[in-house]
């Protein structure tokens, strides 16, 4: 009888840490990681504070390249349709993406686009069947004004993105940041204006 009892407790015990095992494997292998290292030519996804984005949420998008060239795209089409225009603000589902160069100071990755485009969608309808109503694309001066966001390692060796304080320096721990996840549903961002613009349907009467 005793015999059972003790097989029969370690049988659980074994089934606990395989449970245990598991949650953990999941955890470090399958759940989406905070970035610790940033690799070349790999796009990474950003949630807004320290969440991964849920799938209503929108979210920011970051690749940098080899030649010192970054591509940074934000994508603000993914909220529910009563979520927009809230209190009359006029918002509406939009899509822009920035390209240009980026230096590596202290660790820190400064960006500073040279060029920008934007879509922008009537509705949430318009998102689904990938419809725009109105696209737009500019060079950008290469100034202290633009240098604007900035991606920079927690205390904790996690990298984040943010913004800029005014001096053009440091970071801005007062506005909100985004924080740098290793598991992108995108694996390729557009190279150009061009190419991003080229994923798109523009409406016939928005464009009449």
């Amino acid at each position: 009888m005793y015999k059972t009892i003790r097989s029969k407790i370690k049988i659980f015990i074994i089934l606990i840490m395989l449970v245990v095992s598991i949650i953990a494997i999941k955890k470090l292998v399958v759940d989406p990681q905070p970035v610790k290292e940033i690799k070349m030519n790999t796009v990474y996804i950003c949630g807004s504070g320290t969440e991964y984005p849920d799938d209503d949420q929108s979210r920011f998008y970051i690749e940098f390249k080899d030649d010192k060239t970054f591509i940074l795209m934000h994508d603000d089409t993914r909220r529910n349709e009563e979520d927009y225009d809230e209190d009359g603000d006029r918002s509406r589902p939009v899509k822009d993406i920035y390209f240009g160069k980026y230096e590596i100071k202290n660790d820190n990755y400064i960006v500073r686009p040279t060029e920008g485009a934007y879509v922008g969608f009537k509705d949430t309808i318009a998102v689904k069947n990938n419809r725009i109503n109105s696209y737009y694309s500019a060079k950008i001066k290469n100034n202290a004004y633009e240098t604007w966001m900035t991606i920079v390692p927690t205390s904790e060796g996690r990298y984040k993105l943010g913004y800029i304080n005014k001096n053009g320096i440091s970071f801005d721990n007062n506005r909100i940041y985004f924080m740098l996840y290793n598991k992108s549903d995108i694996k390729k961002l557009p190279s150009s204006p061009e190419e991003f613009r080229k994923q798109f349907k523009m409406d016939k009467k928005a464009e009449q």
